[in-house]
């Protein structure tokens, strides 16, 4: 309309936009629970659970797109012409668990503790954990070089309480400095098997492990850029106040929103144990 504001149309268009959209939201099925059985559990730190609001599902129906224009775009990348894969890779397998490791080394008997978040348990039976050690400029971490010296080491759970001072072990110390005492990490020599190995007195959960294999990964050239350990759990130490009480001796368990464990997400981020939800198993 002539002598019409230009502010008056974009804000009409702003109208019809958002009405449109609404009438997109009614035709979608309701947001409700996904199935009857399942049920949220509600942690100290949370007032709700965004569990509560998935959408409704039915066995064999297509989950809704998170956006309207989720699918409609995407870009693909060939790992061997980027630059780096790491931003990548940190940022989309996420949260990953961390594993605190404590090591030592024999030859200067100077003891050593780094977090590692290319970490995960891939066995119970016997238990199992796997942990990739990246190389810096070609070279191993120090862990790693210890864990090959002494083929053992202990992986401690990283838990909120003790966030920076577990983080503060990432740092590049030189071999001879012992991490335990620049974090203000507590050592606990009560191990049965890894006697030699302390294990960190914060931590709630810790495993001894002995090495069972080493895996090198290696690039176009033959120069290995990562190596992944693989470790078997010969003793786990578990602090009571974190075990699902009343729980058979033969079968323990913990109680993770007592643990509240920390995982790593991209960049230097961190994050705790958010809302959850408990979903049984499809009945076949």
């Amino acid at each position: 309309m002539e002598g019409r504001p230009r502010w008056a149309d974009l804000a009409a268009a702003g109208a019809v936009g958002f009405a449109v959209g609404l009438l997109v939201m009614s035709k979608r099925r309701p947001a409700t629970s996904t199935t009857k059985n399942s049920k949220k559990i509600t942690t100290s730190t949370t007032p709700y659970n965004r569990f509560d609001n998935r959408p409704s599902y039915t066995p064999g129906q297509t989950p809704p797109p998170p956006t309207l224009f989720f699918g409609k775009h995407k870009k693909i990348y060939n790992p061997e012409t980027l630059t780096s894969c790491y931003n990548l890779v940190i940022s989309s397998v996420t949260p990953r668990p961390i594993a605190l490791v404590s090591s030592h080394n024999p030859d200067t008997n100077v003891d050593n503790v780094a977090p590692f978040s290319y970490f995960g348990a891939v066995a119970h039976d016997p238990p199992m954990l796997a942990i990739g050690f990246c190389r810096k400029g070609g070279q191993q971490k120090d862990s790693l070089v210890n864990i090959l010296r002494q083929k053992q080491c202990c992986v401690n759970i990283m838990s909120e309480w003790y966030l920076d001072a577990a983080n503060h072990s990432c740092g590049m110390f030189p071999p001879d400095v012992d991490e335990f005492d620049m974090a203000g990490l507590t050592k606990v020599y009560d191990c049965q098997v890894v006697q030699t190995v302390p294990r960190v007195g914060q931590a709630a959960v810790s495993f001894e492990c002995v090495l069972e294999h080493v895996h090198p990964v290696t690039k176009s050239s033959d120069a290995a850029t990562t190596e992944i350990v693989l470790v078997k759990v010969v003793r786990i130490h578990v602090d009571e106040s974190v075990l699902v009480p009343n729980n058979n001796d033969d079968k323990p368990a913990v109680d993770t929103t007592k643990l509240r464990p920390i995982g790593r997400l991209g960049g230097n981020i961190y994050t705790s144990l958010g809302d959850l939800v408990d979903i049984p198993r499809p009945k076949v």
